[in-house]
């Protein structure tokens, strides 16, 4: 079951294949250099005023903001245990938009729901056959 769920690849086309290459380390790629790298970076600065949507404090929460954009990012972009780290990518951007820039016009927060869809729709056809989880399932 956990294999299942975490290597599990179907076999798809070709095309099929490079299109969620493509948008694994798209999506991944931007989300590590231009989010997650900078709050790395950047945690000692932005730790005390970083948002706190769901209460375990600022440093927590960008703390695991960072592990989402930075750890899980990369997860995506090599194709391991794909599934399993879309899950707090998706739960970040999630928050992002209906909570972070809940009240903010929709462009200002059309990147996050933009994120959100590319992570969510990534889970369904896993990460394809050009990826850890695809070798590991051999």
């Amino acid at each position: 079951m956990i294999k299942a769920l975490l290597f599990w690849a179907p076999t798809h086309s070709l095309l099929t294949s490079i299109g969620l290459l493509i948008l694994r380390l798209g999506f991944g790629g931007f989300m590590l250099a231009a989010h997650g790298w900078p709050k790395l970076v950047g945690f000692s600065e932005k730790a005390g005023s970083f948002p706190d949507p769901i209460g375990v404090g600022s440093p927590a929460s960008l703390a695991l903001a960072v592990f989402s954009e930075v750890v899980c990012a990369l997860l995506v972009m090599i194709g391991l245990t794909t599934r399993l780290a879309l899950i707090p990518l998706i739960i970040t951007m999630g928050v992002a938009f209906f909570i972070i820039h809940g009240e903010d016009p929709f462009q200002r927060k059309e990147l996050a729901m933009m994120y959100l869809v590319a992570y969510v729709a990534m889970m369904f056809p896993g990460p394809g056959v050009f990826s850890v989880d695809a070798r590991l399932a051999r």
